[in-house]
């Protein structure tokens, strides 16, 4: 073996050695692994609770799949919303204390301005601030930890945050729709219009159907004093009745309808649904489809 030959060998061994101390850094103390808030899975969950301090509880339950707000509104929440919400069971914390040798009232968890409990048992309770890591505490039985502060400020939003947007429900299909100047009809699996007008194909009526199967508010809030003072059986505005496929009681909206704003109420829910102002035409009437346009033949030629 000649001299070139064993250098050769000494040098990849050298960076043998440099590559696995880059890698393995012996010596080095392995850093401990990150603590869970909880074990629970967030599959495992099917009811939650969450309280707020002077801004109303509000109660979600999983129903055949999907999330529904039991209160303060009976609706359908939004599938994602509450998902975000799941994500706290497994968050990582940064520190974690016995509050058995603490006074709670330092942490503001006398009384807490905030609590979360899933499925009846775990129950989270919201502290105040860590001055220096700007992160918030939270109680779990005997346990104090702290989490990132997003939580919290996700908790206390709007319980209109939680709901879901849509008009009609996923799964939900429409089989009768009265607006103010027309009603559409499934009859022996054909749509029919009232009162009949034959300037509109059948094609005009899929598209005023599909619009109301996927619309979707921009903004949901809660019904308006005035609003309320008007009972669900005596509304006042145009009215405008869904049936779906399944159910003999239609969902009722009242129209309110502006030069600002275009808003679907549902009284029975006291809620509102703000919907885009651009959509008034496509949800309140049909729409007749725009002829394609023939070149003039004489221009066409003189091209």
């Amino acid at each position: 073996m000649t001299s070139r030959t064993l250098l050769n060998l000494a040098l990849l061994l050298i960076v043998l050695i440099l590559v696995a101390l880059v890698m393995f850094e012996p010596g080095k103390t392995p850093e401990p692994e990150a603590i869970l808030l909880t074990d629970l899975k967030d599959s495992d969950v099917s009811k939650i609770r969450i309280v707020r301090k002077d801004r109303g509880t509000i109660e979600l339950e999983k129903k055949s799949g999907h999330w529904q707000m039991l209160a303060p509104y009976a609706l359908p929440a939004n599938d994602y919303k509450v998902t975000s919400v799941l994500k706290l069971l497994a968050t990582e914390t940064a520190a974690r204390y016995n509050i058995s040798v603490l006074d709670p009232a330092r942490f503001d968890l006398l009384t807490p301005a905030l609590s979360i409990s899933f499925n009846d048992s775990l129950k989270i309770d919201f502290g105040n601030i860590e001055p220096l890591q700007k992160q918030r505490y939270v109680r779990i039985d005997r346990q104090l930890y702290l989490i990132p502060d997003y939580y919290y400020y996700q908790l206390i939003g709007n319980s209109t945050d939680y709901l879901d947007h849509a008009l009609i429900a996923k799964g939900e299909k429409i089989v009768r729709l009265e607006l103010p100047d027309l009603t559409l009809a499934l009859k022996e699996g054909k749509w029919t219009l009232s009162p009949e007008n034959k300037d509109y194909s059948a094609d005009a009526y899929t598209d005023l159907l599909n619009e109301w199967q996927h619309a979707h508010a921009v903004e949901l809030r809660a019904m308006k004093s005035e609003d309320k003072k008007n009972p669900p059986n005596k509304p006042l505005g145009k009215q405008i009745r869904v049936f779906l496929q399944g159910s003999e009681t239609p969902i009722r909206y009242t129209l309110r309808r502006t030069e600002d704003e275009f808003v679907l109420i549902r009284a029975d829910k006291n809620i509102e649904y703000v919907m885009a102002a651009d959509k008034a035409d496509a949800l309140l009437g049909l729409q007749k489809s725009t002829p394609d346009v023939e070149p003039d033949s004489e221009s066409a030629q003189d091209k």
